[in-house]
């Protein structure tokens, strides 16, 4: 059931037990979630005083901020959430509205432009909506590009998900990213394939945004061309690292990797900060992970106490696994399927046998042929083993909270049913969470 069905049906509900209430009068004036609808509803489709009355414009959009405040302080967390989705939805409609309005004006820009005039209708556009919006050159550009990619007859269907509030502006935007290799002739399959991907009729199946973008990255493959090694061979040659300067006397450090040697960093990170946690440790995970990042690649050496450096001794011995799932024809040589660094992505065939021929050890996995969802293996005790600890990890690949996207080895195994109220330990029962979500759940949540 979408947000407007629900929110009609609670709209009933309260008409129905208001008609037979005593008293009336009482029965009759709207509760808080109602009117902060109303009140959003006024502004968002431009009802109000004034020939200008919009989202900017005229009584209802002066009156909507402090009736909403008001209103929303009486709602139920219930119904707050509702109103939080009607919210998301709505935004998801002025995006699509967005696009289609900046694509409507590359168009009118076109007869004004001269022949000799070196410029093409987009790039008046963009002039437009930078000054428009007074937003930068490079930012409007964008927005221009965005804006015609959503509204190409092959992304109607991305287009349409927008509009009718499915589909939110970060999810379609990982939509149009994977679709980077489809040929333009597959492209219209891919946009309807990748959106029930995205927004699967049910709210329950919606993966989180991280899975969401391994998952079109996969799709992607079925319908591209070219090999995912030849695009890898030339995508390598981009590699490089680049520094951004920032406020605070701050910067941020960027990198674009192979993707395996990128994600054995990570890994290694996550490995070298966790082992340093301690009572006494005042750093945050996020900090001892920056700081052995910093450490690695300066090799200073100086031991984690005297300095907010963390590789040296206090480094040595870590061991850390970065899991590769590779199917048993593409490891035989006998097919080219991609494999897949677990959390990560996808992995050209060729570069994952080279990986294989390298592993020091092999954790053999078997799996449903169908989807690739690895089976259940089960152990009589309370905590789970390391072997079964690494099936969830390829299993879950992060926090199974809705829109969590911790990854694995940032999580705790939880009991789906309590294993004080008789649940078994047994992959089938146990859920990868973050700490906090696992706290979360543990009270009732």
């Amino acid at each position: 059931m979408g947000e407007e069905e629900r929110f009609e049906q609670k709209l009933q509900g309260w008409e129905a037990a208001a008609m037979v209430s005593e008293p009336i009068g009482e029965a009759l004036e709207p509760p808080g979630w109602l009117e902060a609808e109303w009140a959003l509803r006024d502004v968002s489709y431009g009802y109000g005083s004034g020939a200008g009355a919009g989202p900017a414009h005229g009584a209802g959009a002066e009156l909507a901020p402090r009736v909403l405040a008001s209103s929303l302080q009486e709602a139920a967390a219930d119904d707050l959430v509702d109103h939080l989705l009607h919210l998301e939805r709505l935004e998801s409609a002025r995006i699509a509205e967005r696009a289609a309005t900046i694509t409507a004006l590359v168009r009118a820009c076109g007869p004004e432009i001269d022949p000799d005039w070196r410029a093409d209708a987009a790039s008046v556009a963009a002039s437009e909506v930078s000054a428009a919006l007074k937003v930068s050159a490079r930012t409007a550009k964008g927005m221009v590009a965005e804006a015609q990619a959503l509204t190409e007859p092959a992304a109607n269907a991305v287009l349409e998900a927008l509009a009718d509030g499915r589909l939110s502006q970060r999810r379609a935007t990982a939509v149009m990213d994977a679709a980077v290799p489809v040929p333009a002739e597959k492209l219209s399959g891919f946009f309807g394939a990748a959106v029930a991907a995205a927004c699967p009729e049910d709210p329950d199946r919606v993966p989180n945004p991280s899975a969401l973008r391994r998952k079109l990255n996969r799709l992607a493959e079925e319908y591209a061309v070219e090999p995912l090694s030849a695009r890898r061979a030339k995508a390598i040659t981009e590699r490089r690292v680049d520094l951004e300067a920032a406020a605070d006397g701050m910067c941020r450090l960027t990198a674009y990797l192979p993707l395996e040697v990128g994600s054995a960093i990570d890994t290694y990170l996550e490995a070298v900060a966790r082992s340093l946690q301690s009572p006494d440790e005042h750093r945050t995970l996020a900090q001892l992970r920056a700081d052995a990042l910093a450490d690695l690649a300066l090799d200073c050496g100086a031991p984690a106490s005297d300095r907010e450096t963390v590789r040296g001794r206090a480094a040595s011995g870590i061991w850390c696994e970065v899991v590769v799932t590779i199917p048993a024809a593409t490891l035989a040589g006998s097919a080219d399927r991609p494999a897949e660094i677990v959390g990560y992505g996808p992995l050209d065939a060729e570069t994952a046998r080279a990986l294989a021929g390298e592993a020091a050890t092999w954790t053999k996995l078997w799996v449903d042929p169908s989807n690739g969802t690895p089976l259940a293996i089960g152990r009589a005790r309370y905590a789970p083993t390391a072997a079964m600890r690494r099936f969830l990890g390829a299993r879950d690949r992060t926090c199974r909270f809705p829109g969590c996207d911790q990854p694995a080895a940032a999580t705790e195994a939880d009991h789906t049913h309590e294993w004080a109220d008789g649940g078994a330990t047994e992959t089938d029962n146990l859920a990868l969470l973050c700490r906090e979500h696992h706290r979360l759940k543990s009270f009732g949540h």
